[in-house]
């Protein structure tokens, strides 16, 4: 094997493929990246467990071939590689990479060992019908207001820590939840989309697609048994999902609440922000936000450093509120509205909120007050 191509575009490639490699060592086939010439189009796998990449390139072929490299060894050379043209070529058990017009002043070669193409296993695939294309500009839109919502990795309920992907009423439906805050988006697209069985996301997959995209044109996805697979240009990944039941999310988003107040949005993060100065010093990182006369103020727990408090005004016609909130959880949510206001609708100050944003779209947050002792 042998071929020629710009550095920078191969080691684009093998970024993405490092992070589907296995990071064991240069002897597990599952740690190496594939790697094969032919017709000026070099073809790149790698693959761990249940996750795999794919992707192609255009490079000038002289030999036709195969290999396999390790893969985190190969990525960690062509980030120490000069930006030009690289002669890439197999020989005798071993990966050789230089510049093709190297200077006078200093040589580059560098070989690395590989083992055999036949040895690396075939890759999953995914039935062509199954796959329904969209804008991904929307979709990355999706991941971005609800994978902040998801359990962290040590939760006990390993089902919250993925993201829910249903389709429903002709809409494509993506939820989140830890049990204390939820984001649920509910996006109609000008594509079709046909039906397919839910699924629950990875965080991974989630964040390797926005990695491969641009946020422009179009992915297509498409979610089967145990695993999902999304295509962008020539690249290809695929990942498990998590294969479990998914709590009736419909169910915890609170309807017909009595009480409503429309704010401006940068005034709350700002108001957010000093609260958080003192808050962030307690255990509990607990702030006081109260309601009253078109006005709504926070105020941050007492601390051996200090408090805070500021007011702001808002549109509000209720009883006097007064709410206690994890500072971190809520500001995480109003930092994902696109919206010059947002309402935020409750019924009693220890029940669930809604969030959304105002004039309403098709998203919307939920929260729970922390509960007073």
């Amino acid at each position: 094997m042998k071929f020629t191509c710009l550095c920078s575009v191969l080691k684009q490639e093998i970024e993405y493929a490092s992070n589907f490699a296995g990071k064991k060592n240069s002897l597990s086939i599952s740690s190496n990246v594939f790697l094969s010439t032919a017709n000026d189009e070099l073809i790149i796998k790698a693959m761990d467990q249940n996750l795999g990449f794919s992707s192609s390139i255009e490079v000038n072929t002289i030999v036709s071939g195969a290999t396999t490299v390790f893969c985190e060894k190969l990525n960690d050379i062509l980030k120490n590689m000069p930006d030009v043209e690289i002669e890439v070529s197999d020989s005798e058990g071993a990966l050789t990479i230089k510049p093709v017009d190297d200077d006078n002043k200093s040589k580059i070669e560098v070989s690395i060992k590989t083992i055999e193409a036949d040895k690396f296993p075939e890759l999953d695939s995914a039935d062509e019908n199954s796959f329904f294309t969209i804008s991904q500009k929307l979709f990355f839109d999706m991941i971005d207001k609800t994978l902040f919502a998801v359990a962290s990795k040590d939760d006990t309920r390993h089902f919250l820590s993925g993201v829910y992907l249903e389709k429903k009423d002709g809409k494509l439906v993506m939820v989140a939840t830890d049990g204390k805050k939820l984001s649920c988006v509910r996006r109609e697209f000008e594509q079709e989309i046909p039906d397919f069985k839910s699924a629950i996301l990875i965080d991974k997959f989630l964040n390797m697609v926005k990695a491969i995209g641009t946020g422009e044109g179009v992915i297509s996805i498409a979610p089967e048994d145990g695993k999902v697979f999304a295509k962008i240009g020539n690249r290809l990944i695929y990942a498990p999902t998590i294969v479990h039941s998914y709590p009736n999310y419909e169910r915890v988003i609170p309807q017909n609440l009595e009480y409503s107040c429309v704010v401006r949005t940068d005034d709350v993060i700002k108001a957010l922000g000093l609260a958080s100065v003192f808050a962030s010093d307690s255990s509990t990182k607990k702030i006081y936000m109260h309601i009253a006369d078109d006005k709504m103020s926070f105020t941050s727990e007492g601390t051996e450093f200090g408090n805070s408090t500021q007011e702001i005004s808002c549109s509000y016609s209720g009883p006097d509120s007064v709410f206690t909130f994890n500072v971190s959880l809520l500001t995480l949510q109003i930092k994902k509205i696109d919206s010059e206001f947002f309402r935020l609708s409750f019924r009693t100050p220890e029940s669930a909120m809604t969030i959304t944003p105002e004039p309403e779209k098709d998203y919307v947050f939920v929260i729970m007050p922390m509960v007073n002792s």
